[in-house]
């Protein structure tokens, strides 16, 4: 990724400076109100002008936002603030085209698992306060077949999930997070099992499996269903699969997942590498799912990592991945 020729690019650990940030604000993201003042703009306005910080609204449109924001940036730019989930965090990213502009999370997306990983608060008004009150830390970010990620790609059920999940945007947090999970684990029983080739430097090897997840560094055994990341600087992918169980199989895995002892399971391949394949039979190309957006790529899928590729803003005074 090319240096910027905007902003200097800044050394991890220090903090910002400049008189302007860059606001790029999803109006469809999460819980957001796409119709109604957006709550964030306003909370934006009322924090940064405390601080003398004027705010540039970048209209979340991803066909230009790549010009919208070759345009706004300048050395007096000490940040771009994007408020939304995963999904609109990889536009951003995607649209600088390697600048080394210090990014920082407003979390209000689905899953916001860049934002819990960094140690962002998920509540606006303390995530803005962190914000203000941040250093910089540069994170890898992984790659299949040329296509950035920076939380996980996702072969097998993962898309069909996220296109249930666009359905479902209207539907309060509380009824769509039963209904979300509950949607996942019907799927994971009834989606087919796909003849895959997985090749690392390891070796190879053949499995059985309805999803695959790699992700950009490796999970730990953390409880719940959305493992925690305990780096996001090591320069190492980890992948993940559910290989072809029996319904008690099945049932073991699950409470395993939910008790943080998953990784355990003869049922899961887990695998460490900086580089891989996966080959799926008979699928010539196939949907995968990116931070939360579906893309369909040519198979094989081949995965890679850059190391310390994007800067990112964490709270300054809360220990976080490293």
């Amino acid at each position: 990724m090319p240096p910027s020729e905007f902003a200097p690019t800044k050394p991890p650990g220090s903090t910002t400076t400049g008189s302007r940030v860059l606001a790029v604000i999803n109006p469809t993201s999460g819980d957001a109100d796409p119709d109604g003042v957006d709550p964030v703009l306003e909370l934006l306005n009322r924090r940064l002008g405390e601080h003398g910080i004027a705010i540039q609204v970048i209209p979340f449109a991803p066909e230009i936002l790549a010009a919208s924001l070759r345009d706004a940036l300048g050395e007096d730019v000490r940040a771009i603030y994007v408020a939304g989930g995963d999904g609109t965090l990889l536009s951003v990213v995607e649209a600088l085209n390697g600048h080394r502009v210090p990014i920082g999370i407003i979390p209000r997306g689905t899953m916001n698992w860049m934002a819990k990983d960094l140690g962002i608060p998920l509540d606006l008004e303390d995530a803005v306060a962190a914000l203000l009150n941040a250093r910089v830390q540069n994170v890898d970010i992984g790659y299949v077949n040329g296509e950035p990620f920076l939380c996980a790609c996702m072969v097998g059920v993962g898309p069909l999930v996220a296109r249930w999940r666009e359905r479902e945007r209207r539907t309060a947090a509380w009824q769509r997070w039963p209904k979300l999970l509950w949607r996942a684990l019907t799927l994971l029983r009834s989606y087919p099992h796909r003849r895959m080739t997985l090749v690392t430097g390891a070796g190879r090897e053949r499995l059985r499996s309805r999803t695959v997840v790699v992700t950009s560094n490796l999970l730990d055994a953390s409880f719940g269903p959305l493992p925690r990341r305990a780096r996001l600087d090591g320069g190492i992918l980890g992948i993940y699969a559910v290989r072809k169980t029996s319904t008690r199989e099945f049932a073991r895995l699950l409470t395993r997942l939910m008790l943080g002892s998953w990784q355990a399971d003869d049922a899961v391949l887990t695998t460490a590498t900086a580089e891989a394949s996966l080959a799926v039979s008979g699928r010539g190309a196939i949907a995968v799912m990116l931070d939360g957006e579906i893309r369909r790529l040519k198979t094989p899928l081949c995965f890679s990592i850059e190391p310390n590729a994007v800067a990112m803003l964490v709270p300054a005074a809360q220990g976080s991945p490293t």
